[in-house]
């Protein structure tokens, strides 16, 4: 149990109120953050109430059918996600006091640094570091740098170089994104360069709008003063099955189709401005205390794979 003073008295306040609290700022209502914390709805409202009852103050209010953060909810904000990440950097001090390197390593990282480039350099981690237990969570290059902003991860991993005001980025890998057809598509058995006339009647399968891939892709459209029919899919495994399936064209990173991936049902098409070249990053917030053992795995990935 940590312990708030207000006004000089020692309120007891459990983290779990306010991790429940966070989650209901976060997703913007109490089913969502029931869902987000695998816990009943009625269990993250009584979170809620005892929490509001030791501080004295209401931190939500009905507006209609929405649930609002109150003034002196967006008061105790900041401060309830310092005590949750300070207890947590206090745990990983605790494990690193024997090794110096140990504990939780928390990691974000957008689909393809999360599928094709992160994994097997986190088991290398753990080889050498066997105190240390890493842990992925994977969403969009969006969703991700919400995750550091929230420090509900340590590490990002990102197809973006994000602003430099907020964070500090590195090279990670580089990457292309392509665009590709099943092989029994007519463009398939082109031999020569496609010209961009003929993509115009074609469908094109792309991920979704706040991802890394997604808004490179845009750029190309743009520059060639394309406006595609455009079937949305939030999965690179759903993308190429869809493909597979003749829906359309797809365009996701080269890491997605290669055979090593497992993957020989694909071409990739030649196509002027494709491959899209671009790097992708490792990220953390500018002005985060880094602990020894982010500055051991950022290290890591410095070196030769």
């Amino acid at each position: 149990m940590a312990t708030i003073k207000v006004l000089d008295a020692d309120v007891p306040v459990k983290l779990e109120w306010l991790r429940s609290f966070l989650a209901v700022v976060d997703h913007g209502g109490f089913t969502k953050a029931a869902k987000i914390l695998r816990m009943s709805q009625p269990a993250v409202s009584t979170h809620i109430n005892e929490l509001e009852k030791n501080l004295g103050v209401e931190l939500f209010e009905k507006i209609g059918s929405r649930t609002r953060i109150s003034s002196p909810g967006e008061a105790i904000v900041g401060e309830a996600r310092a005590i949750l990440q300070g207890v947590r950097h206090l745990q990983v001090m605790a494990q690193e006091s024997e090794t110096g390197i140990g504990g939780v390593l928390a990691i974000g990282a957008s689909t393809t640094p999360g599928n094709y480039v992160l994994p097997r350099r986190m088991a290398e981690f753990e080889r050498l570091y066997p105190s240390v237990q890493t842990r992925l969570v994977i969403g969009n290059s969006a969703r991700i740098l919400e995750r550091l902003d929230a420090n509900e991860v340590d590490l990002g991993a990102v197809g973006l170089n994000p602003p430099a005001d907020r964070y500090v980025s590195r090279p990670l890998s580089d990457d292309e994104i392509v665009l590709f057809a099943p092989l029994s598509h007519p463009l398939a058995r082109r031999r020569g360069e496609i010209p961009i006339a003929e993509l115009a009647g074609q469908r094109f399968i792309l991920r979704e709008s706040d991802s890394a891939t997604r808004r490179t892709t845009e750029g190309w459209f743009t520059s060639r003063k394309l406006n595609p029919t455009v079937m949305e899919l939030g999965c690179p495994e759903t993308v190429k099955r869809a493909v597979a399936a003749g829906l359309g064209l797809g365009i996701l990173t080269k890491f997605a189709i290669s055979p090593e991936s497992g993957e020989r049902g694909f071409v990739v098409l030649r196509v002027p401005g494709f491959p899209i070249r671009r790097s992708l990053y490792i990220v953390h917030l500018r002005g985060k205390r880094l602990t020894r053992t982010m500055t051991a795995f950022l290290d890591l990935l410095k070196s030769p794979r």
